[in-house]
């Protein structure tokens, strides 16, 4: 398994890719792994639905829970992060059917 990294600066998420995953992968709910306030940041954990497979973790508040060197030799998505995110719920709720969530809107 070749495990990769990605990173958005401007959002500070870090995104640990574990497994592949193609457009016919339906991602179940994210879990939210307990954040201990002496952890500088928050996990999320992404499951396939269909066999509960362990496909990723994103890591939020990044620079306060990863070495900088990770972050310095991750693949910047600077600006991406949101966006992929937006892209994949809304793949998602299309495949089951769901109404789609509207975009987020920019904060600046």
């Amino acid at each position: 398994m070749e495990l990769r990294l990605t990173y958005d600066a401007t959002t500070d998420v870090a995104y640990l890719v574990m497994a592949p995953t193609g457009p016919s992968d339906v991602l179940g709910p994210t879990l939210l792994l307990e954040n201990v306030p002496a952890f500088g940041g928050a996990v999320a954990a992404d499951f396939t639905v269909a066999d509960g497979r362990l496909v990723g973790l994103e890591f939020r508040f990044a620079s306060a829970c990863l070495p900088a060197a990770w972050l310095a030799a991750a693949e910047r998505i600077d600006g991406g992060h949101l966006a992929r995110r937006f892209e994949e719920r809304f793949a998602r709720r299309m495949r089951a059917g769901s109404p789609p969530v509207r975009a987020p809107r920019p904060t600046h």
